[in-house]
């Protein structure tokens, strides 16, 4: 088992580095991969601040990285871009890979309540053991200065991982993202398979209704529902101006 991270590939982009990484993840049971973007570092104590970024529906930790060109304005900006995957894999569940909206690449970034889908525990991957386990293994980022993003499925896992977690996070931005996933056909479907028919556990990953409890966020949430902003910079920098 993987304990300590693996470095399968890097490549260089302006002037810094984007590094793809595998490892076990005891949360769900599994191996798992998932990129960082270094920018160039200043001098070599320098710690950079951390962008989470969630992807969507089929996406895996590859998706953004190879089609977003973000990396030119965390390069610019002096922030790390980290991608995890969207969901375990390789963990053979009957069923897993029977639909492109659910199971695998479709995580939901929620913690499963049904024992079938135990292993599905993205929300605690990546509040929990992701943020520790690079803290751990990358003294050049620092984990206590992050923000969180995503696109659709990954933008519901960035909207409800803040609200949950104000204190963690200095900002959220989420690009076309489910936000009201009760009320549509994927987020029932998911909900449903993961979480059982309570709909008290459905609210708890659901934006729309995580956000009439708090009060004074606006200011740190940035939504855009542009479809076409994997391809489009300027939105993409609109993440870093909280820092």
């Amino acid at each position: 088992m993987e304990t300590k991270p693996t470095e399968i590939s890097s490549s260089k982009m302006f002037e810094g580095y984007n590094k793809r990484y595998k490892h076990f993840s005891p949360t769900l049971g599994c191996s798992m991969t998932f990129h960082v973007y270094f920018p160039p570092s200043p001098s070599p104590s320098h710690k950079f601040p951390v962008l989470y970024w969630l992807s969507g529906l089929t996406c895996s930790d590859e998706n953004f990285i190879i089609k977003s060109g973000a990396q030119r304005a965390a390069s610019a900006e002096g922030v790390a871009l980290i991608a995890p995957d969207t969901s375990p894999r390789g963990l053979n569940v009957e069923g897993e890979a029977d639909s492109w909206d659910f199971g695998v690449g479709a995580g939901f970034y929620l913690n499963a309540m049904q024992e079938k889908w135990k292993n599905w525990r993205m929300y605690d991957y990546v509040v929990k053991e992701l943020p520790k386990f690079l803290s751990e293994n990358f003294p050049q980022l620092d984990t206590s200065k992050a923000s969180i993003s995503g696109h659709s499925m990954g933008g519901h896992g960035a909207l409800t991982i803040y609200l949950k977690n104000v204190d963690k996070y200095k900002s959220v931005s989420a690009f076309a993202p489910i936000v009201n996933p009760m009320n549509c056909p994927w987020g029932q479907k998911a909900f449903t398979n993961y979480l059982g028919n309570e709909k008290a556990a459905w609210e708890e990953y659901d934006a729309t209704h995580l956000i009439s409890k708090f009060h004074n966020v606006s200011a740190t949430i940035l939504i855009d529902q542009s479809i076409d902003v994997l391809f489009f910079l300027p939105p993409i920098q609109e993440c870093f101006q909280f820092y």
